[in-house]
């Protein structure tokens, strides 16, 4: 046969030739597909779906709040946890003592159980299983879990910044006591209470003696308050001030501690579930028309092929 007599006409008469042959090969494919796609070759599975939304989440370097979720669904604790409460071994007819039983439980995990980042910055949770109530309560249960899962990383975290905050509590409450301990001090043996007010007082004092009696007229006690008031009142109103800032750190520090213990004891939820999982009422796979038309298709060409060949021998 020559090659330039092989074009897209030349196909189309060799199957018009042949055109009893490749219905039948048709009909008997397109029956085929019907027997293959029934239950008992191919076992029906069904999808649940759920569209979790990131909430109460704090934000960790450049990753948003959806990808620090992610990360979460694909917790290695979770995809545990979950194989051991619905017996996933039993379930994907995986024998647990047989070699490498770990990397196959793991493979059928991944490809039943499928999570991904959506273009609406939400996560997209697909659980596949023969049984649909099975795909459903594994669906719930991995969104119990990851809620349970973020909470108690937030709870300890926020636990151990508690105590921190504790600590610089205790030491800043030492140093205060320790401070007015020393205003105390100063202000009994010396008689300075208020640097300010009392060195007016003193001055006003000390002028009205002196315009009335001149320097014999002032007394004692009232040139010793003085003395006593430049001597220390300038250390005291430091202390004073001191004992007013760290005050301030003081109530900083607590609410911060109060902040943390909220957090820490707290019990939030993480993912704000937009599409609830539900129990599939339509088979997920196999797709029989899909089956159809790939072994139709498949068939008609193999024919097609071997009809070619024995025109060439």
């Amino acid at each position: 046969m020559d090659s330039k007599s092989f074009d897209f006409k030349w196909l189309i008469g060799v199957v018009k030739a042949n055109l009893k042959l490749f219905i039948t090969i048709g009909v008997l494919a397109a029956v085929a597909g019907v027997i293959i796609s029934m239950p008992v070759f191919m076992t029906p599975k069904f999808k649940s779906t759920a569209i979790v939304y990131p909430t109460n989440i704090e934000l960790y370097a450049d990753e948003s709040e959806t990808e620090q979720l992610l990360q979460f669904f694909e917790a290695s604790s979770i995809r545990d946890s979950i194989i051991e409460k619905f017996d996933l071994y039993e379930v994907y007819e995986i024998e647990p003592d047989q070699e490498s039983s770990r990397f196959y439980i793991l493979e059928e995990y991944r490809d039943k159980v499928r999570v991904s980042k959506t273009k609406y910055e939400s996560v997209l949770l697909e659980v596949i299983a023969k049984d649909p109530l099975l795909a459903k309560d594994m669906a719930d249960e991995i969104i119990r879990q990851v809620n349970l899962k973020y909470d108690a990383v937030i709870n300890d975290r926020s636990e151990m910044v508690a105590e921190s905050f504790q600590r610089q509590m205790i030491y800043q409450k030492t140093v205060l006591d320790s401070v007015e301990t020393l205003i105390s001090r100063i202000s009994m043996e010396n008689d300075v209470l208020d640097y300010g007010n009392q060195t007016r007082e003193l001055v006003r004092g000390y002028v009205d003696a002196l315009s009335r009696n001149g320097t014999s007229g002032v007394n004692k006690d009232l040139a010793q308050l003085i003395s006593n008031t430049q001597e220390k009142g300038s250390l005291l109103r430091m202390l004073q001030n001191l004992s007013y800032m760290g005050t301030q750190q003081y109530d900083y520090l607590s609410k911060k501690y109060l902040e943390q213990k909220v957090l820490a004891e707290g019990d939030l939820t993480y993912t704000d579930v937009i599409v609830e999982p539900e129990v599939a009422d339509k088979k997920f796979w196999p797709v029989r028309w899909l089956v159809l038309v790939i072994t139709v298709v498949s068939s008609l060409l193999f024919t097609l092929v071997m009809v070619l060949l024995f025109k060439q021998s």
